[in-house]
Order: C-alpha cells, then sequence, then structure tokens
C-alpha cells in the first residue's frame, strides 16, 4: 500500500475496498488479559464508536470491523497540549508527498484491518495518561482517506492508582528488525497470543495475511502499491499499525491451516521506500 513518509507514520494512500472471499476472523470468545482494560471499538463508515476516557495502564483494544470498507486502528499518543483536531489539521497539511511529522506525533500501537462485516483483531499494550487520537488511513474507493472523512476521533488516558498489570504471556513471539520479521517458533494452526517486539531503529508495522490459491505476498505488495480498484489478493487477518522502537505489543488470533504472509508498509526514514521494498516480507504455512 502507498503510504505519506511521515517518518514514524505511515498514512495509508491506497486501499481498494473489494475484498476476496473467505470466512472472517473472528475470535471465538473475547480477549481479556488479566488486568487488562478491554475496548471496543466498533468501527463503520466512516467512524469510531468508542469511549473518549479510558484508564493508563494494561488496555486491549478490541477492534471489530462492521462496515462495508476495511479499517484499522492507527493510535497517537499527542504531546504538548494537542488535541485531535491539532492531528487531522497536520495530516491534512502533509499531503500525498508526505514530509516529517510534528515532535508532538508519537505512534503508539492498535489492531491492524480485519475483514470487514463483522471480522475482528485485537493488540494489547500499556498506556500511558494523556491525550491521543484514534483514527482510520485506509481511503475510500474515491481515494480520501477515512480520517478526511471525520473517522478520527480523539479519547484521554486518565492516571490510575497502582502499577498497571504486565503483559499478557505469549506463546510466540515476533521481533521486528530492519528489515524482517524473526518467529521465535514455527506457527501451527489453532489459537497463538503472540509478542511482537519492535528491536529495529525506526517504527514498524505487521500486515497478516492468509492467501488462496495464486495468491502471494509479492502481488499482495504490487497491489497494495497500486490497487486501482481490483480485488485485495488475500484475506485479512490483523496485525499491528506502527509501534515504535523498543516496544511491545500483544496480538491474539487463530490461524486455520493454510499459506500466510507478513507485510510492513512503513516509509523507511532514509530513503522513503516501503519496508518490503526491502525485503520485509515473509511467507509461511501453517498447518
Amino acid at each position: 500500500m502507498k503510504f505519506i513518509d511521515s517518518g514514524s507514520i505511515a498514512v495509508v494512500l491506497a486501499f481498494s475496498v473489494a475484498l476476496s472471499a473467505g470466512a472472517q476472523s473472528k475470535s471465538k470468545g473475547r480477549f481479556a488479559p488479566a488486568g487488562s482494560n478491554v475496548v471496543t471499538v466498533t468501527a463503520n463508515e466512516y467512524a469510531f464508536d468508542m469511549p473518549t476516557s479510558i484508564p493508563a495502564g494494561l488496555t486491549t483494544f478490541r477492534l471489530v470491523d462492521k462496515g462495508k470498507e476495511p479499517h484499522h486502528l492507527f493510535v497517537m499518543k499527542l504531546e504538548q497540549g494537542k488535541k485531535a483536531s491539532d492531528l487531522f489539521a497536520a495530516l491534512k497539511a502533509m499531503g500525498p508527498a508526505g514530509g516529517p511529522p510534528p515532535g508532538w506525533m508519537r505512534v503508539v500501537g492498535g489492531p491492524n484491518s480485519p475483514v470487514p462485516g463483522g471480522g475482528e483483531a485485537n493488540a494489547t499494550l500499556v498506556l500511558e495518561p494523556g491525550e491521543y487520537a484514534a483514527f482510520c488511513v485506509i481511503p475510500t474507493p474515491q481515494g480520501a482517506p477515512h480520517f478526511m472523512m471525520g473517522m478520527i476521533k480523539g479519547f484521554t488516558v486518565t492516571p490510575a492508582a497502582g502499577r498497571a498489570a504486565a503483559l499478557p504471556k505469549a506463546d510466540l513471539t515476533i521481533t521486528l528488525k530492519d528489515y524482517d520479521f524473526v518467529l521465535s517458533r514455527p506457527f501451527t494452526s489453532g489459537r497463538h497470543v503472540i509478542a511482537v517486539t519492535n528491536a529495529a531503529s525506526q517504527p514498524h508495522e505487521i500486515v497478516i495475511n492468509r492467501f488462496g490459491p495464486g495468491q502471494t505476498n509479492a502481488k499482495f505488495a504490487a497491489w497494495g502499491e497500486k490497487p486501482e480498484g481490483k480485488t485485495v489478493p488475500s484475506h485479512p487477518m490483523g496485525g499491528l499499525t506502527d509501534i515504535p522502537p523498543g516496544k511491545t505489543v500483544v496480538i491474539e488470533g487463530i490461524f486455520p491451516p493454510g499459506r500466510y504472509g507478513f507485510a510492513c508498509f512503513t516509509r523507511d526514514k532514509k530513503d522513503g521506500k516501503p519496508h518490503h521494498v526491502h525485503g520485509m516480507m515473509k511467507e509461511f504455512v501453517v498447518k
């Protein structure tokens, strides 16, 4: 997918709304780690239904896409007293050409796109007190990013007493590097709790797809850069939007047998090219 190069934020500029057929990625029972505040975010065209105030600490964002178009949850911490309206103005000012982001914008991480029509994705992380914004940068069929249609919402993370609960124990880890996805062990079919750690020098995302016959990461990447209204050659399985270096976010999902792929489309801070061009793609088989 094309992105606005903003250094620490990758803004999607092209994403087709036509999705390949297949079962939706739904969670069998809500993922609710011990001590975590589960925040359900419902996405539609073009708005998020979510709380405007969340207590600090361990937080599980549960993204439910009830719309007809794909949506994801890009979470940004806003510093220096900035609000969601300031973020909207900054994103609008960057425009298609991109540019360096203001210093008061800090990526946090959130669930990447599940399948529309009821698909779910999740992300568990520790939130610090402060002002935040949630937004979607996937564009409409006409090309306008969803946040330009009003799909951006500010929320406040309030101080909470006591220490935050620890991240849930994972049975598998994925380490993000410049430019690779390193798995602690091979995937197996079934449910997995996955700790994703960014050990790189810059932000990275992870887009998780399941592939049908004839579909590959290379075809998905080519489509992502130039969809032209074509059907996406994959079945979206969530993942994570950009997380900063040194951070760990936990995701949970059910993975049926099949062929899968990881990809990162974040623009490189040095040459501006999407990270998959640098080789940050991986395919594997789940048995």
